[in-house]
């Protein structure tokens, strides 16, 4: 569990940030935030819930649904959070594009942590 748990925070924490930041270059008009503090700390929070949530929901409501919530969260957050920065500019299709982009980057890791987390579950004492 600690092992899979461990891989889930490397790849989030250097996958969150970099395509929030790839998105803000490729989409500046959508997503812009005010500061790097901004960017870092919403990449923070979603690493966070989502450490947290892939080991709760991901069991309870599997790999396409869990990912499906992740998305949705991750697209209510980035919106969000343009309105606790000032000088961001989030738009609601920025946020959503986030959300797709990032929930397809979770989708991978999902199929992971669900395979390990069977393997776990069914392993012979």
């Amino acid at each position: 569990m600690a092992k899979r748990i461990f891989l889930n925070f490397l790849y989030k924490i250097v996958l969150f940030p970099g395509t929030l930041y790839l998105l803000s270059l490729v989409f500046p008009r959508q997503i812009t935030f005010s500061s790097v503090q901004h960017w870092l700390d919403v990449s923070f929070l979603l690493l966070i819930i989502g450490l947290i949530a892939d080991e709760i929901v991901l069991g309870m409501f599997g790999i396409y649904l869990a990912t499906l919530q992740g998305a949705i969260a991750i697209a209510a957050i980035v919106y969000l959070s343009g309105w606790l920065f000032t000088n961001s500019h989030i738009t609601v299709l920025g946020s959503i594009l986030s959300g797709i982009v990032l929930g397809s980057i979770e989708f991978i890791m999902h199929r992971y942590l669900r395979t390990e987390q069977k393997k776990r579950k069914f392993r012979p004492v």
